[in-house]
């Protein structure tokens, strides 16, 4: 049980406690006997502790409600080198930048279905298996930070691939799921690797994409508190990372999923219409915890003692 206040509580308990002696003084300098003078205060006193109540906004647990959810279980693998932070999206913004608000639309747009998160760099991190709790997924996805440059060792795509075979096939294993993914990155290899074959992680893919990041002429990449730029040690100058849309589109034809190179938000709305149209409706059990609230426990006596209360006035012409 958790308490949402509509109004604080600095605000509105010495509004209801003003309230509530102002009465109480009203009653006790009246002319009328002392049973009606303690039935006066008793009816305000409830009234008060309703409202007190009401404004409180008492909210119950609920574990395990039935929800209405899509069958589909949606991975996003983000690559988080360096080369992430380049400034080329529209413009001079990070690709990181755009990464993280295309896939909160993505999330939203796709709401329903389960989601999980890799990240990638040096080594490959599950930061959130396959869960209903949407925003479990957008938090792991504010931890994504720029690395280290003293921690960077070059990029390559193979990191991911144990990782992204794993929730793969734990999301194969599932009867009748749809296994969507979305592989982000700019693409680049720099660490002298060789591409591997993403061909056997095929089978697991229903649909989604390779979402590229970055442009042809590239960008700088700032890095630490004080806005340098990480240097190319070959050239003494700002290193420059590019797109590698050899990559990506290797990647995509692997996994038999379309190549899409990011420049706004909307070049991915036609695929997610598509995914969800392929899309059913299920009815399941949610792993997150929800609230409800109960304030009608609260605001419908109180409604009905105002309701006599005005009666009251009405026939005796006072509160």
């Amino acid at each position: 049980m958790i308490t949402k206040p509509v109004i604080p509580l600095v605000v509105i308990v010495p509004i209801l406690v003003v309230v509530l002696v102002c009465y109480i003084i009203s009653v006790l300098r009246r002319k009328s006997n002392t049973g009606l003078k303690v039935l006066a205060i008793l009816r305000i006193s409830i009234m008060v502790l309703l409202a007190f109540l009401t404004n409180l906004r008492i909210m119950d647990k609920k574990y395990d409600a039935k929800v209405e959810m899509k069958n589909l279980d949606v991975l996003f693998v983000v690559d988080t080198t360096i080369s992430m932070w380049a400034e080329d999206y529209k413009g001079s913004k990070t690709r990181m930048r755009g990464v993280l608000h295309d896939t909160e639309y993505i999330i939203d747009e796709l709401s329903g279905s389960n989601f999980g998160l890799i990240r990638f760099d040096n080594r490959s991190q599950i930061l959130a298996p396959f869960t209903q709790d949407h925003e479990t997924v957008k938090d792991a996805f504010t931890t994504i930070k720029e690395p280290d440059i003293y921690y960077a060792r070059g990029s390559s795509l193979n990191v991911s691939y144990d990782d992204m075979e794993s929730l793969l096939l734990s999301s194969n294993q599932k009867d009748e799921r749809m296994t969507i993914l979305f592989y982000i990155t700019d693409g680049e290899i720099t660490d002298e690797s060789e591409l591997r074959s993403f061909k056997e992680l095929e089978q697991y893919v229903d649909a989604g994409a390779v979402l590229g990041y970055g442009t042809t002429k590239g960008g700088k990449m700032k890095y630490g508190d004080y806005g340098n730029y990480v240097q190319d040690p070959e050239k003494g100058k700002d290193a420059i990372s590019s797109i590698d849309e050899t990559n990506l589109k290797k990647v995509a034809s692997d996994l038999d999923i379309e190549y899409i190179h990011m420049t706004d938000t909307s070049k991915v709305a036609y695929l997610l219409e598509s995914i969800k149209n392929g899309s059913s409706l299920t009815m399941e059990k949610s792993d997150s915890v929800s609230y409800e609230d109960t304030y009608f426990y609260y605001v419908i006596p109180l409604l009905i003692m105002l309701v006599l209360e005005l009666v009251l006035f009405v026939r005796k012409g006072r509160l």
